[in-house]
């Protein structure tokens, strides 16, 4: 195990393999980008992170978009979820690039 790695939790909102999917990644900073719309303030949850190479069914089951729900801590301990966002996976030589979509209307961190 990594000392300085990040434990990513992926829920499908939609049948697939398996019901939580875990991904290890290297320390990364996360900041969503506030942004006005007609809609009102929301926050902009768009991020691609290195994650160990997953397996082949989970590859092939992130080809496409799914939307899912995305959880992991920062370093204090303190839990960020995402929700709803748009997961890919993009199979790169021995890592993957996990590829989290979306707009919130509240702030990640609450």
């Amino acid at each position: 195990m990594k000392e300085f790695s990040i434990q990513l939790k992926v829920y499908p909102l939609s049948p697939m393999l398996e019901s939580v999917y875990l991904f290890t990644a290297d320390e990364f900073t996360f900041v969503p980008v506030p942004e006005d719309s007609e809609a009102g303030r929301c926050f902009v949850c768009d991020k691609e992170i290195t994650i160990d190479q997953p397996g082949a069914n989970t590859l092939g089951e992130f080809s496409v978009e799914r939307t899912s729900v995305v959880e992991f801590r920062d370093t204090s301990g303190k839990k960020i979820r995402i929700e709803p966002a748009l997961v890919s996976i993009l199979p790169n030589l021995n890592t993957a690039t996990l590829k989290i979509e979306s707009k919130m209307r509240r702030s990640p961190f609450l």
